[in-house]
């Protein structure tokens, strides 16, 4: 789904003295879009947040909200409200009135705060608590309230710093969906910070995923999963095999420079090059645990590549196991994961493994 630009961050970066933080960088953001900012500790992602919300100024660039530059403009004239992983709920205010503080402020009318104020909670599911205080709710409603302080205003967009950072893993999983599904509701921009993989494949349109101060990649969930582009984010997001690969004279004649070797075979991978070509040094290539299945007597279905593997060891997860597999006399292994029925006969360590993939599913990552 495409969503027309509402933010458009213009060769925006930060330092402090020699320390850059941020690297510059250029991107867009959707009306309407759940774009999650993705990255472990120090990658940069809540310096954007930061400079998005005004409460930190970029070194250098520009930042424009539907084509007005707001990179000077004082936080309470932005159209954003920001969500904390703390909640800052006021304490001794009840969950009507935190929800209200911000109209008010605004010198809104007592009816229309009051009106406002019962529609949102009732959007958030805590109708039934509004003259409850923050002490008297769990962790998930005081999320709720705070997501509710953040909308009733009708911002344009909302800024989420890690705030579901706080609750168990249980309660987080409720939270998520939650928070998709208003989302999708009200129809407002989400800019949403985690370090969480599981979170940013399960709620976003799009993601960023970052590392120290430079954006590695951004593209849709499934882009990233199945296509990620560097080494760091094959395995950051998820989990990959990553194998050396060189480019190879092609077989088939078509695409020069397609072709490639791995400890793998040799692949045809003319559709995983944006320039047309591979790399001219070595590089890497990257295949996912469960792009691999096991061969039959018959060899490779059509479409498919085929090798014979050594089993070294086999982990049970459940509904799944995970396979280490030799691959012939080298040092590489990969590991398969395969649906534990399919391995009710048994395999023996340190015996022969058909393994079959296609090139299909394997990603080429720049050096």
């Amino acid at each position: 789904m495409r969503f027309p630009t509402l933010i458009h961050l213009a060769g925006v970066g930060k330092s402090y003295g020699a320390v850059n933080v941020l690297q510059p960088i250029d991107l867009t953001i959707g009306d309407g879009e759940f774009l999650t900012i993705l990255g472990p500790s120090g990658s940069g992602k809540t310096t954007i947040l930061r400079m998005l919300g005004g409460f930190t100024p970029p070194s250098v660039g520009r930042i424009r909200l539907d084509g007005v530059d707001i990179t000077d403009m004082p936080i309470f004239e932005r159209p954003f409200n920001t969500v904390f992983q703390d909640y800052a709920l006021f304490p001794h205010m009840s969950v009507a009135r935190n929800v209200g503080y911000g109209l008010k402020m605004r010198g809104r009318p007592r009816e229309e705060i009051d009106a406002k104020v019962a529609d949102v909670l009732a959007m958030v599911e805590l109708a039934d608590k509004a003259g409850r205080y923050p002490a008297e709710l769990s962790g998930g409603q005081r999320q709720r309230v705070a997501l509710a302080r953040a909308i009733v205003c009708e911002p344009k967009v909302v800024l989420l710093d890690e705030p579901l950072g706080a609750l168990d893993a249980e309660l987080r999983r409720s939270m998520q969906d939650f928070l998709k599904a208003l989302q999708r509701r009200i129809r407002t921009t989400f800019v949403f910070i985690t370090h969480d993989q599981e979170e940013a494949i399960s709620m976003s349109d799009r993601i960023v995923v970052m590392d120290h101060g430079r954006v590695e990649q951004v593209g849709t969930p499934k882009d990233i999963y199945y296509r990620p582009q560097s080494e760091f984010v094959a395995k950051f997001f998820g989990e990959n095999n990553i194998l050396p690969a060189q480019r190879a004279a092609s077989s088939t004649g078509q695409g020069a420079g397609t072709a490639a070797h791995s400890p793998l075979g040799d692949h045809e991978l003319r559709h995983h090059v944006l320039d047309g070509a591979l790399p001219a040094t070595p590089f890497s290539i990257a295949i996912r645990p469960e792009s691999f299945s096991l061969g039959g007597a018959g060899g490779a279905a059509p479409g498919k590549r085929m090798m014979t593997g050594r089993l070294e060891n086999l982990t049970f997860l459940g509904a799944t196991t995970q396979l280490l597999v030799r691959l012939g006399e080298g040092p590489h292994s990969v590991k398969v994961r395969l649906p534990t029925p399919e391995l009710a006969g048994g395999i023996a360590i340190g015996e022969p493994v058909p393994l079959c993939w296609s090139d299909a599913d394997i990603s080429v990552l720049q050096a």
